[in-house]
């Protein structure tokens, strides 16, 4: 019993500094993202923070709107590194060409068009049109430098995926610890802000 009891200690001992980083974490956006110079920009609901992993990948879905202009911006603890990978993907519906082959059985004629009593085996193929979703990538920061903030207008309404992915810091190939290390672990911010797009020409 003894034993039992050091084992939950150990654990709780262990759990009590991720659950802390995890409550700190929920609000990092607010307080380490830079928000945009332009006065006209304001934060949106949508912003979120949370707690990530060395090698760690993961999606937040956002709905941008019809004539308005967003900025997104990341913010990360230093010790994630300066090299976070960030993409936008949006799902959209698109049209695919499938072709399928079906085997028939037709009748052998002769000369004069009769049939013969034999058959032969025929593959006929027929094309139809299926609607799938496909993801569809729309940013990789990866080919801008690794920016931390992109702004674009919204043309209109769209439901995206922002994938955030941790690098490893340089620890692939390496064994996994069965504890993770808190200086593994840190907060990830991503603040969405939106204004209405400005109206141009006369």
């Amino acid at each position: 019993m003894k034993y039992f009891n050091k084992i939950i200690v150990a654990l709780v001992i262990v759990a009590a500094p991720v659950a802390s980083f995890g409550q700190y974490c929920n609000h990092f956006h607010e307080k380490y993202c830079m928000p945009s110079e332009n006065d006209f920009f304001k934060p949106n609901g949508q912003s979120k923070s949370a707690l990530f992993s060395k090698g760690q990948t993961s999606d937040l879905n956002i709905i941008v709107y019809k004539g308005q202009d967003y900025r997104i911006s990341l913010c990360m603890d230093e010790n994630l590194g300066s090299q976070i990978k960030f993409k936008i993907f949006e799902t959209v519906k698109k049209k695919v060409e499938t072709t399928t082959e079906i085997v028939e059985m037709e009748e052998i004629l002769d000369e004069d068009g009769e049939p013969t009593g034999e058959e032969k085996e025929v593959i006929r193929k027929e094309t139809t049109m299926v609607i799938k979703r496909v993801k569809e990538l729309l940013y990789d920061n990866s080919t801008d430098d690794y920016s931390t903030e992109i702004e674009f207008t919204v043309e209109s309404t769209r439901r995206l995926t922002i994938e955030i992915s941790v690098p490893n810091g340089g620890g692939e190939g390496k064994s996994k610890s069965k504890l993770m290390k808190s200086s593994d672990m840190g907060c990830v911010g991503i603040l969405v802000e939106h204004m209405p797009t400005p109206i141009s020409g006369f």
